[in-house]
């Protein structure tokens, strides 16, 4: 061998040595799980409330005690500001490693690119299945891949004024046909007393309280031109047309449809979980009880809430996953739910905590969350949300006819819902 040779074989293995270094190194960096290396992961959020401060303040300082290297850093940036940022980092890449986002919303953002695929990982770690559905479903893109996990959540439920109720003989309906027979026998116009309210309202919150009445019918947001889709926006109208719901419930937001029912001039309500800690408490003058929304072929609710997505420009994913699947474990959520005053996201965690199955009030709406749905999950949610709000709109008021208005919406969107559809 000369020495030209000699020299290549030498060059040959120092790059060798160097690549199998740089890739030794390149995977330490994405593990993010050598001791002593110090290491953070950026953690961005826009809960407001202390009770949320300290309970994601616990949850880094727990997993700093797992991985003493590794700071969270936990960063409150205001909900329209993190949207903004979400949209400008998905093309500059200056995103955090663990960013939260609106149910909702999340689908527009993954469509963006803003956060990472990490349906292998969480399928290895093996309690996906103790999610409930709607909740798990609003992380997920139309192939079934899932992006993060969900916090946090909410459902909407039917709250009775039992004074009213037992005067006239009533138990809480159960049923489409409960409800309108109560209503009919509640209503009174002399007083301007109805037998429901709701908010039909042309934004986000109208189009979260139409959702119950469509899945309860057996339609769905894939398909609001459906015969099922159909019948539940018309069930809502026929209660306006009889007089039996006030039409201001077209200019009515959530608050005000609540703060009818608790100035009693509603018998009954489409309420949220949040209304049993702000607004239960102050009604004194009767009682209050909840109920499942009424069915028609089956129960049917609605989801609120917020999800942490892990981002795609993350450099340590799987130590970001691995934060993201501890604060989500059946205690973690258990936790944060008792915490904050929501609903856990887990069926698993419901029953770790007595106030989720035994209060008298929030056991229905845990009880609720086994029929709640999300909203899309979609890319495009905000012109199928305008649809389904403008199209109960139109029928509340007597415009057009629910077949006429829904057929009409459905056509506008089936263009968008043909080339991506609604997320299973």
């Amino acid at each position: 061998m000369n020495k030209k040779t000699v020299r290549f074989v030498l060059v040959g293995a120092v790059l060798i040595m160097a690549l199998a270094l740089f890739a030794g190194c390149s995977k330490k960096a994405e593990s993010g799980t050598t001791a002593g290396e110090p290491l953070t992961l950026s953690l961005w959020h826009y809960f407001a409330s202390d009770q949320e401060a300290a309970g994601l303040k616990k949850f880094a300082d727990d997993f700093k005690k797992i991985h003493p290297e590794v700071t969270v850093d936990i960063t409150f940036v205001s909900r329209e500001e993190l949207m903004n940022q979400y949209t400008v980092g998905a093309v500059s890449g200056q995103l955090p490693d663990i960013g939260m986002v609106d149910s909702p919303d999340m689908s527009s953002y993954v469509s963006l690119g803003v956060f990472a695929d990490i349906t292998d990982e969480l399928t290895a770690w093996g309690q996906l299945d103790k999610f409930y559905p709607g909740p798990l479903s609003s992380t997920k893109d139309p192939d079934g891949r899932i992006y993060g996990l969900p916090n946090n959540t909410n459902c909407l439920a039917l709250a009775c004024n039992m004074d009213m109720l037992k005067a006239a003989g009533l138990e809480k309906p159960t049923t489409w046909e409960e409800l309108e027979a109560a209503c009919a026998k509640l209503t009174n116009p002399a007083q301007q007393i109805y037998g429901f309210a709701m908010s039909v309202i042309p934004n986000e919150e109208g189009t979260f309280q139409l959702i119950p009445w469509i899945y309860a019918a057996g339609g769905s947001v894939a398909n609001l031109g459906s015969p099922e889709a159909i019948r539940g926006i018309e069930f809502i109208a026929n209660l306006t047309q009889k007089g039996y719901m006030s039409k201001e419930v077209v200019n009515w937001t959530q608050g005000d449809a609540f703060n009818a029912f608790a100035a009693g001039k509603a018998a009954m309500v489409e309420s949220g979980t949040w209304h049993v800690a702000q607004n239960v408490p102050d009604i004194k003058d009767f009682e209050v009880e909840y109920t499942l929304l009424p069915k028609d072929k089956q129960y049917a609710s609605v989801i609120g809430g917020e999800n942490f997505g892990i981002c795609s420009t993350v450099k340590n994913k799987a130590l970001a996953v691995e934060f993201l699947e501890m604060i989500s474990t059946a205690e973690s959520v258990a936790y944060w739910a008792e915490q904050t005053g929501k609903l856990p996201v887990r069926s698993d965690s419901a029953q770790l905590r007595d106030i989720w199955t035994k209060d008298k009030y929030l056991s229905v709406f845990t009880e609720g969350m086994q029929y709640a749905v999300a909203r899309g999950p979609h890319p495009e949610w905000p012109t199928i949300s305008k649809v389904i709000y403008t199209s109960g709109q139109a029928a509340v008021l007597g415009q057009k006819s629910a077949r006429d208005s829904m057929t009409e919406g459905a056509a506008a969107i089936a263009p968008i819902l043909a080339k991506t559809p609604v997320a299973q």
